[in-house]
């Protein structure tokens, strides 16, 4: 699936967080590794993104809603305010169902290793232990033991309650300062429908367990 083209309208729907909801903007540039959009407004005022937020872009191909995850990269605060998204994997880019990007905190278990990590003699690749502290149908928030740069590829093994997803994933962000645990933002590159099915339903089951005791 293609790009939106510029000038084309399209809208940032931001998933969670206090301006959570869709804005209306258009294309306004695209480059080898970002894509810039005129800054959506909320009636006369910018709508406050800032650097390391996650959005989703939407808009209309052949009467399809489609779209795709990123990430700002910058405020461009020249003549015309603009965002500076990162721009998507082909791949990446799908017919959209909102619900795949409901973002739940969790306490999860993962295990990670470097995609197109050799196997060692016996056929088996070393995973090595994480954690997920927040999940959506199309990315992730982990915990490593290691630091990696945005840009890297990851195959994670994730363990729901009741199975296990394998995923492709594509480190977009470092979430928290050099103090603390290193803490991924991570994009689902590569992952099964039917997986992330069943991380949906998982998230929509979780949170309805935590309706009815009250914590949400």
């Amino acid at each position: 699936m293609r790009l939106p083209t510029i000038n084309q309208r399209v809208t940032i729907f931001i998933p969670q967080g206090p301006w959570k909801g869709r804005y209306s903007t258009y294309m306004e540039a695209v480059d080898a590794s970002t894509i810039r959009v005129a800054h959506p407004m909320f009636g006369s005022a910018l709508v406050p993104l800032m650097p390391g937020d996650e959005v989703v872009v939407e808009y209309l191909e052949g009467g399809d809603r489609i779209g795709f995850e990123a990430t700002v990269v910058q405020r461009a605060n020249d003549a015309t305010p603009g965002l500076i998204l990162t721009r998507p994997e082909p791949s990446t880019i799908r017919s959209l169902q909102l619900r795949d990007f409901v973002r739940l905190d969790v306490s999860l278990p993962i295990e990670y290793v470097l995609s197109g990590t050799h196997r060692e003699e016996g056929g088996k690749v070393q995973l090595k232990p994480g954690r997920l502290i927040d999940l959506s149908g199309g990315g992730a928030q982990i915990v490593t033991e290691e630091e990696f740069p945005v840009g890297t590829r990851l195959d994670l093994v994730i363990h729901l309650p009741k199975q296990l997803i394998p995923a492709e994933a594509e480190v977009v962000r470092r979430a928290t300062d050099s103090e603390g645990p290193v803490r991924l933002g991570v994009r689902f590159s590569a992952i099964e429908e039917r997986d992330r099915e069943q991380i949906v339903k998982y998230i929509f089951a979780e949170q309805r367990r935590r309706r009815k005791k009250g914590l949400v």
